[in-house]
């Protein structure tokens, strides 16, 4: 409790010493400009296409497996009970191919949001740093890491202006 205290008191000292009066702060909400911006838009856009388009393939494939699954199973009475199993093997390897291509998928449409995220994230810094040097702002703080301040000191719709205006797409393929 005393270490918390601590870090509290040092803090509060350090944001409201009167020999940083001077210096000027700044928040923003990098979250909502990823998700409102024309490029972050774009971005949630093309993967949510891509998303569809996996789902509705992978549908397909699997309405097969299940009238293979059935086919097999309405086979088991005349097959002989190794070329049943033959089938039933051969099947689980399809089965689990197909779980891999889904998973590969999924795995492949994280890295796409990823990387087109840092992108973006990428050609916001310079844009906050022209921002704070043009309006004179010494610090800007993410707004998730804030729990009380004036609404006045955030600078996020500010910023999306400008990003509108300089980045309308973001490339990642």
């Amino acid at each position: 409790m005393i270490k918390k205290f601590k870090i509290f008191f040092l803090f509060f000292f350090i944001i409201f010493n009167p020999l940083h009066a001077e210096e000027k702060i700044a928040y923003i909400d990098i979250e909502f400009l990823l998700n409102e911006s024309i490029a972050g838009k774009l971005i949630t856009s093309k993967l949510e296409t891509q998303y569809k388009s996996n789902i509705e393939k992978f549908k397909l494939s699997e309405k097969k497996l299940i009238e293979e699954e059935k086919n097999i199973i309405s086979k088991k009475n005349i097959l002989s009970e190794v070329e049943f199993n033959k089938k039933i093997e051969v099947f689980k390897k399809k089965v689990d191919i197909f779980r891999q291509e889904i998973n590969n998928s999924m795995k492949e449409l994280n890295e796409i949001k990823n990387k087109s995220t840092s992108i973006l994230i990428k050609n916001i810094n310079p844009i906050i740093e022209d921002y704070a040097k043009n309006k004179s702002i010494d610090i800007i703080l993410s707004k998730k890491f804030i729990l009380l301040a004036k609404s006045d000191l955030e600078i996020t719709d500010e910023i999306l202006k400008i990003l509108n205006e300089k980045i309308k797409e973001i490339k990642f393929e």
